[in-house]
């Protein structure tokens, strides 16, 4: 089939006909040519996939054996001949492909050397985020501890005042131990606030776009040799994949010669 089969030619036809639409999937449209073009080959192709199942198992006789080398050497002849007109029919596609490609991939990779910098501004400014919540919660915690210590301490006060009052007052006495009481249960209270602002754990740090994208860290482990000659030779491959499964798989985190590290890099997540 030729590009000008495609164009369809119905004098007659006017709105509202029967005539079918072509079919203009690219594959289908490809794949009806070969099967045209190469009708004869796929006939070939069918014969001596047969003539595979009549070859005699085992081969007896010297003729026999003669007639399976003719056969043989066809077969790879026919296989020789489709490989011929495998790359000839793909050419123009190879060529198509590489302009595709560099079509793309130019504008890809100049947009994504432009982002470098941007990725680096938007890292320095969560680490400068970072950096003060990690001061404001180094501030809370100092002022839970404080509160935590002088709301025992005032809790011990009111308690030892009441016992005393309690043991050694008469009825006044009584009365003003249950209000020591009173002010060693809010003092009580006010330690197990403060313990719980001492337990609490900073918020991780988020990024988030107007249009529900995320700006978010992902950490992965990777190596670098320091020493070669002290790596252990299970560890020596070229690729370097025994390593990798080692640090990644099995969370091994020491090796002779190597340096472990954990890497972070930003990356930023469009909404779903």
């Amino acid at each position: 089939m030729e590009p000008s089969d495609l164009a369809i030619d119905h004098p007659g036809a006017a709105i509202g006909h029967n005539v079918p639409p072509a079919n203009t999937d690219p594959g289908t449209v490809v794949g009806e040519r070969l099967a045209t073009r190469y009708a004869g080959l796929v006939a070939r192709f069918v014969e001596l996939e047969l003539g595979c199942g009549r070859v005699p198992d085992p081969i007896a006789s010297p003729e026999e054996a003669g007639l399976v080398t003719d056969f043989v050497a066809q077969c790879q002849a026919q296989l020789r001949r489709a490989e011929s007109a495998h790359k000839e029919e793909k050419a123009p596609y190879l060529g198509g492909g590489r302009v595709i490609d560099g079509f793309f991939k130019r504008r890809c990779e100049r947009l994504s050397q432009a982002l470098v910098p941007v990725l680096t501004r938007l890292n320095d400014y969560r680490n400068r985020v970072i950096a003060s919540e990690a001061a404001r919660h180094a501030a809370a915690r100092a002022a839970a501890e404080e509160e935590l210590r002088r709301a025992g301490a005032d809790e011990a006060r009111h308690r030892a005042a009441a016992e005393r009052l309690a043991r050694d007052a008469g009825v006044a006495g009584r009365a003003q131990a249950a209000e020591h009481l009173r002010a060693a249960e809010v003092a009580g209270e006010r330690a197990w606030v403060a313990a719980q602002r001492l337990a609490r754990e900073p918020e991780p740090v988020r990024i988030e776009g107007d249009y529900g994208a995320v700006a978010y860290v992902s950490r992965s482990w990777s190596y670098e040799v320091v020493d070669l000659g002290a790596v252990p030779r299970a560890y020596l491959t070229l690729d370097g994949e025994r390593v990798r499964a080692a640090i990644g798989q099995e969370a091994v985190r020491q090796i002779p010669g190597l340096r472990i590290y954990q890497r972070e890099e930003l990356r930023v997540r469009g909404a779903l």
